[in-house]
């Protein structure tokens, strides 16, 4: 018995030393960020931003942290990564300043899908700020149909307040389901071969450059129906990534 206790005692032992050694040697994402900092702040751009991609992996960022990486992308020629951390920085900051540098950068190198039509602005505006849109419309149907049934209370027909609930109803449908935010993604593999379909033994259509920046409509199996020269093609999803946080 008495040996059992002692064997018991090494192993709770055993576990705590290893426990305290994880601990002490776990750094948390802001300790990440702040070393990544240093050594960006020292131009030891490859270490730094090996720790800012495994804060990005753990799902953490930082606006500031995305620029970086972006830059960093640039000083080693890589447009295509340069701009996938620009557009998440984009998104992270509403920083309309990006769109300028991410079509600089895109016409430099010849690369496509970065285009702004003013169609295309108000649309990404609206998107934007789809949610607080949607939030104010409902609001505003609610309040209809609160009038709507105190009118009913009061013996009146609300004849008039029921027409805009129903027409604020139809126009909330379509704008939650038409003003979704567009999938993007960025082709960051070399040499990315377009297919008329999602099969290896599919047609190749053309060949995507790194960088260029293309629309999903769907995802199947490994591959991504994309939306790229006017027309849709299929492109493997390992060659490329998406841009969203």
């Amino acid at each position: 018995m008495k040996n059992m206790q002692t064997g018991f005692l090494k192993n709770i032992t055993l576990l705590a030393l290893v426990f305290a050694t994880v601990c002490g040697h776990a750094q948390t994402p802001t300790d990440l960020l702040q070393k990544a900092d240093s050594l960006y702040t020292k131009k030891q751009f490859t270490q730094s931003f090996e720790l800012y991609q495994r804060i990005h992996q753990a799902g953490q960022y930082s606006p500031a942290m995305f620029l970086k990486m972006a830059f960093i992308q640039e000083g080693l020629d890589k447009p295509g990564l340069a701009l996938y951390y620009l557009n998440l920085y984009y998104l992270a900051s509403n920083d309309d300043q990006t769109l300028v540098k991410m079509d600089e950068l895109a016409a430099k190198n010849g690369l496509t899908g970065y285009e702004h039509t003013p169609l295309n602005t108000i649309r990404e505006s609206i998107a934007r700020y789809r949610t607080p849109i949607a939030g104010a419309l409902a609001a505003v149907i609610f309040l209809l149909m609160a009038v709507g049934i105190y009118q009913t209370r009061k013996g009146h027909k609300p004849v008039t307040a029921m027409v805009v609930v129903i027409t604020g109803l139809i126009v909330l449908g379509l704008f939650v389901n038409f003003f979704k935010p567009n999938r993007t993604a960025i082709i960051t593999g070399t040499n990315t071969i377009a297919m008329n379909g999602p099969s290896a033994g599919a047609s190749a259509v053309g060949l995507l450059k790194e960088g260029n920046k293309v629309r999903i409509q769907k995802a199947e199996d490994v591959w991504l129906k994309v939306y790229w020269a006017n027309r849709y093609v299929y492109v493997r999803q390992s060659q490329v990534l998406e841009v969203t946080l």
